[in-house]
């Protein structure tokens, strides 16, 4: 969304705030991060909103982290991940067709979200949301979260 949100009426501004309130409900909720305070030595990711507007109309909010910002060896070792061949996905289709087999789609919604880090991995806290009281802290991060070098690598391996 490139909309400067200062400048949507304020039923939309309640709506993409709502929106990034589900989605931090939903990040608590798959004990994805808990609040510490930042080890020395660490330094904290920093991150940012990235706005969605689905077909349906729904707003959808991601919080994601500046993955550009993180330090290869210290924050990452390897980000490879497999990816599917597009050529083999149009075989496999045309087999099925042929076949006469049944097709189903899967969306796993918050993929990334079930891989578990193996790096101690530390997040500003976003803007606008710190916790009252605990502004100093920030988020220590017990899975990935979209933006992550690793994010892909680390679902590959809860996948398999």
């Amino acid at each position: 969304m490139t909309k400067d949100i200062g400048k949507l009426s304020a039923e939309d501004q309640w709506e993409w705030h709502k929106a990034q309130f589900e989605e931090l409900e939903a990040l608590k909720k798959c004990n994805i991060y808990k609040l510490a305070d930042l080890p020395p030595g660490h330094k904290a990711i920093k991150n940012h909103w990235v706005f969605n507007l689905k077909s349906n109309g729904h707003k959808k909010a991601h919080l994601v982290t500046k993955g550009f910002s993180q330090v290869e060896g210290l924050d990452f070792d390897e980000i490879f991940s497999p990816v599917v061949w597009f050529k083999l996905v149009h075989t496999i289709l045309a087999l099925a067709a042929l076949e006469k087999w049944k097709i189903e789609g899967l969306d796993m919604k918050y993929a990334f979200l079930y891989g578990t880090l193996d790096k101690e991995l530390y997040m500003e806290q976003p803007q606008g949301f710190k916790v009252l009281g605990n502004e100093h802290k920030v988020l220590h991060l017990k899975k990935a979260i979209y933006g992550l070098k690793q994010g892909a690598r680390t679902w590959w391996h809860e996948l398999n």
